[in-house]
C-alpha cells in the first residue's frame, strides 16, 4: 500500500493533488509518469563537454557560445519539485569552433543545490513548492513561520542568462544573481541587488542599452513604490559592477495590499513601459507564507473584473507619463518590443487572456496526456498615446497607419487622464506565440521581424518567424520527437538588413542553426545519449523542460580554445 506524508498541496486546474513527498515506491510510480527531462538528477551532471554529432553545415562566419538557463533537477532522494519554474538552476553551453559543436550542461552550484544535495533532498521555497529547511534551529523556524516577513531571498537562478560587459550572470526573480564562470559553468560569485536598492523581488528580463547600460526592474512591497527601474552602468570590475545600481523611477500599485506580477518590461528610447497586471502578489499572503505553509504561487492572486494597466515613465526624469492606459483584462510574461513612433509609443506582446497559465505549469498538468494546456498566448499590438490634451472624451486617438489598435479617452481629471486601449492581433489567432526574441539592435525602435515558438505547448511544435509589416508568419515546424525552445538571433559580421543573420535555436537534444530569411534548416549539432559513465545529459528541451532562456557569446566565450 503506497503511503503518502502530507507537506503541502498545490492547485491545477480542476483538481487538487496531494503531493510532495512520497515514498520509494510512491516515486518510482509517479516517475512513470514523467518524461526525461522532468527525471534527471544530479547525475546527470557533465564534468567535460561532449562533441555533438554533426549534420547539413554552418555558416563559416558562425562561432561561439550559446548559453541557456532554466530548471533542469526536479527530484532529489524521495522528494519532487511540483511546478515547472521550481527546477534547480542547469547551465547549457552550446559552443562552436573549428567546424565542432560541443555541448556541456551543468547543474549551477548554488547554496540552495548544495544544500538539498547535503541533505539528500529538496530543500527551499521555490515558486510552487516549499520544503522546509533542515539547518534552522527550531526557534528561527517558529520565528520565520510566526513573524511575518517579507518574500524570501533565493539563489535558484533558472530562467535567464544574459551577458553584461564581458561576463555571463543567471537570473531568476529573486533580487540574487548569481555570475556563471565561462568555462566550467560553475558559479562565480553572486550579488544581492537589494543591497544596494530597496527592492524585495527582481527580474530574469533586464535590458541594456547601447552604451552597455543595464536596465533592471525592481518590486517593492510597500505600494506607493512599488514598480521601480533601476539603471546599472557598466565600466565596474568584479562586485563593484552592482554598487553602482540606482533607481531611476518609480511608481505606485494602484492598490494598497497587491502588487501586481512582473516578470518582464518595455523600453522604448526614452522610455520604461510597465504593466501592472490583474494578476498581484498579496503582500499579506507573501509574509505568511511559512504560517499557511504555502508556495509564493499560493500568494498570486487574480482580479477577473479589473484592468491591465500601462504605466509609462520617462527614463531621464523618472517621472510617470500623467495617463493611465486601461487595456482589457489579460496576462503577459514576455514583452516583444517597444518604440516610438508619430507621438506614439507602439507595444507589442505576447498577451494571454488571462493569468491561468501559471496554474497549467505544474508537473501533473503538463504530463497529463488526456489534458491540453487551454492558454494560449497571441501577439498584440497596443498603441500609447503620449499627448492627449485636445482629444474630446470618446475619441479614438491612433493617427499611425496599417493598425487596428484603438486608444480612446474615457476620463478626465486634473490628476489624471484615462485612456482605454484595444490591441491590434495583427496575425491569424491559431498562431500560438511564446518566448519571444528579435534582432536586439533594433531594441526600442521601430523594427519588422520577431521570432517564437509555440512555447509550454507541445501538441503544437513550431519556431516561427513573424513579419509586423506585411503581417506574415513563415514556419519551421519540429517532428513529433522535438519541442522547440526559445530561439536566439545571430549577428552576421557587416549585416545591414534586419534579418541578414541566422536563428540559433535549441530542439531537444539539437542545437540548430536556421537560415533566417526563409526559415530553413541549415545545420544542427546533436547530442548522443551514450554519455560518460552512460548518463543521460541535462539536454535543453523547449520551455519549461530543461531551459527558458539564453544569450549568445563571441569567439572567446568558452574561456579556452579546443573544447574536444
Amino acid at each position: 500500500m503506497q503511503h503518502i506524508r502530507l507537506v503541502s498541496y498545490f492547485s491545477c486546474p480542476g483538481r487538487r493533488f496531494l503531493y510532495t513527498r512520497i515514498n520509494r515506491q510512491g516515486l518510482e510510480t509517479m516517475e512513470k509518469k514523467l518524461p526525461q527531462y522532468f527525471d534527471l538528477d544530479q547525475t546527470a551532471h557533465l564534468d567535460q563537454p561532449v562533441v555533438t554529432q554533426l549534420t547539413g553545415s554552418l555558416p563559416d562566419w558562425l562561432y561561439g557560445s550559446l548559453y541557456r538557463c532554466g530548471s533542469g533537477i526536479y527530484k532529489m532522494g524521495d522528494t519532487r519539485w511540483s511546478h515547472a519554474f521550481d527546477g534547480l538552476a542547469v547551465i547549457h553551453r552550446w559552443t562552436i569552433h573549428q567546424g565542432k559543436v560541443t555541448y556541456l550542461s551543468s547543474i549551477l552550484d548554488t547554496e540552495q543545490y548544495k544544500k538539498c544535495v547535503k541533505f539528500n533532498r529538496l530543500v527551499g521555497d521555490n515558486f510552487g513548492s516549499s520544503f522546509p529547511d533542515p539547518c534552522k534551529s527550531i526557534f528561527s523556524r517558529l520565528f520565520s513561520y510566526f513573524i511575518p516577513r517579507p518574500p524570501a531571498k533565493y539563489d535558484n537562478t533558472a530562467v535567464n542568462i544574459v551577458e553584461f560587459g564581458d561576463r555571463i550572470f543567471a537570473l531568476t526573480e529573486s533580487t540574487l544573481i548569481n555570475e556563471v564562470t565561462l568555462d566550467t559553468l560553475s558559479k562565480k560569485d553572486q550579488i544581492d541587488v537589494r543591497s544596494f536598492v530597496a527592492v524585495h523581488i527582481g527580474t530574469a528580463h533586464p535590458h541594456s542599452g547601447e552604451d552597455g547600460t543595464m536596465y533592471y526592474y525592481g518590486t517593492c512591497m510597500a505600494y506607493p513604490r512599488a514598480y521601480n527601474f533601476i539603471r546599472i552602468p557598466p565600466g565596474g570590475v568584479e562586485k563593484e559592477l552592482f554598487k553602482q545600481a540606482e533607481i531611476v523611477a518609480s511608481a505606485a500599485s494602484r492598490w494598497k495590499m497587491n502588487i501586481s506580477y512582473t516578470h518582464s518590461f518595455g523600453m522604448s528610447e526614452n522610455y520604461f513601459i510597465h504593466l501592472e497586471q490583474p494578476v498581484a502578489l498579496n503582500v499579506t499572503k507573501l509574509m505568511t507564507l511559512k504560517i499557511a505553509g504555502n508556495s509564493l504561487e499560493d500568494s498570486i492572486l487574480s482580479f477577473p473584473g479589473e484592468t491591465l494597466n500601462f504605466i509609462v515613465l520617462n527614463k531621464t526624469t523618472g517621472q510617470k507619463v500623467p495617463i493611465t492606459y486601461r487595456a482589457p483584462h489579460g496576462f503577459v510574461f514576455h514583452f516583444i518590443n517597444c518604440y516610438e513612433e508619430g507621438g506614439f509609443i507602439v507595444c507589442d506582446v505576447c498577451l494571454y487572456k488571462d493569468g491561468k497559465v501559471i496554474k497549467e505549469l505544474y508537473l501533473e498538468s503538463l504530463c497529463n496526456e488526456e489534458q491540453t494546456m487551454e492558454s494560449h498566448p497571441h501577439f498584440a499590438r497596443f498603441v500609447l498615446p503620449l499627448s492627449v490634451e485636445e482629444a474630446d472624451i470618446g475619441q479614438d486617438l491612433i493617427t499611425l497607419p496599417d493598425t487596428s489598435a484603438t486608444a480612446m479617452v474615457t476620463s478626465r481629471s486634473k490628476q489624471e487622464v484615462v485612456v482605454d486601449l484595444t490591441s491590434d492581433p495583427m496575425f491569424d489567432a491559431s498562431y500560438v506565440m511564446e518566448l519571444p526574441r528579435i534582432n536586439y539592435s533594433f531594441n526600442g525602435k521601430r523594427y519588422r521581424y520577431f521570432y517564437a515558438t509555440t512555447g509550454f505547448h507541445t501538441n503544437i511544435r513550431k519556431l516561427m518567424k513573424c513579419d509586423v509589416i506585411e503581417k506574415v508568419v513563415h514556419e519551421y515546424t519540429c517532428d513529433e520527437h522535438h519541442i522547440p525552445g526559445e530561439p536566439v538571433f545571430v549577428s552576421r559580421p557587416g549585416a545591414v538588413a534586419e534579418d541578414d543573420d541566422p536563428v540559433t535555436d535549441n530542439i531537444d537534444d539539437a542545437y540548430s542553426i536556421l537560415d533566417v530569411r526563409a526559415l530553413e534548416f541549415q545545420g544542427c549539432g546533436t547530442v548522443s545519449h551514450n554519455c560518460p559513465d552512460h548518463r543521460p545529459p541535462i539536454v535543453p528541451s523547449g520551455a519549461g523542460r530543461g531551459n527558458f532562456h539564453g544569450a549568445g557569446k563571441g569567439d572567446n566565450s568558452t574561456g579556452h580554445e579546443d573544447e574536444s
